[in-house]
């Protein structure tokens, strides 16, 4: 698949498209001209968007890619350990070998404290299966970017800083990861790399410089 400067009129499947930050990268990727897919068990209808129905819990079915630029996954985990491991885990490692057959890029709202489940125990299993389902998605050999918010928030979207190594805390907007989300889309600095996104001041981020400065995963 040919890479692409820009999402206008390109193709992308949102996983989670209709839930709280899905729904921000869906309005995102319409405003700027994309043709949108919103997937998930029970799409809601979005003006402007097609859907479908996917659940990550019982795979992914690497046809629903054809034809597709490429794949943001979205989706707000299962409460359980169990359903965690299968839609974080074994859903997004299916995502990423569909992605590595049709060429798709791929991005994954994931989160922080994954190298540090010990301190929430409380959401241990869960943080372990998104943690499994990252290193699924960068073993794959899919063009992917892996974005873990902070503390998620409903404000607007506004200044941003980006770190590596999870080492850090801090709330994010849902609408800023949208932002990077959509930006990483067609950045080519920004393919195989992993960051924390937090809000920080009121300038408007320079996503291909934001993304120049991070490191890749090793």
């Amino acid at each position: 698949m040919t890479v692409r400067d820009s999402v206008v009129d390109g193709r992308y499947l949102v996983l989670g498209g209709s839930g709280r930050t899905g729904s921000l990268v869906t309005a995102l990727l319409l405003e700027r001209g994309a043709r949108v897919t919103v997937a998930g068990r029970r799409p809601r209808g979005v003006a402007g968007a097609d859907t479908a129905v996917v659940d990550l819990s019982a795979g992914f079915d690497a046809a629903l890619l054809d034809g597709y630029d490429g794949v943001v996954v979205s989706v707000e985990p299962p409460t359980d350990d169990r359903g965690a491991e299968a839609v974080m885990h074994r859903g997004v490692a299916a995502v990423g070998e569909a992605a590595a057959r049709s060429g798709a890029r791929v991005v994954l709202v994931s989160q922080i404290y994954i190298t540090r489940a010990h301190e929430h125990p409380d959401l241990a299993g869960i943080i372990a299966a998104r943690a499994r389902g990252e290193e699924a998605l960068r073993a794959s050999g899919a063009a992917y970017t892996i974005v873990r918010p902070g503390w998620l928030t409903s404000g607007p979207a506004a200044g941003i800083r980006l770190e590596q190594g999870d080492k850090g805390d801090g709330r994010t907007s849902r609408a800023s990861v949208a932002g990077a989300s959509v930006a990483a889309l067609t950045a080519a600095d920004a393919v195989g790399k992993t960051f924390e996104i937090y809000d920080a001041g009121d300038a408007a981020p320079d996503w291909s410089a934001e993304f120049a400065a991070l490191a890749a995963d090793s």
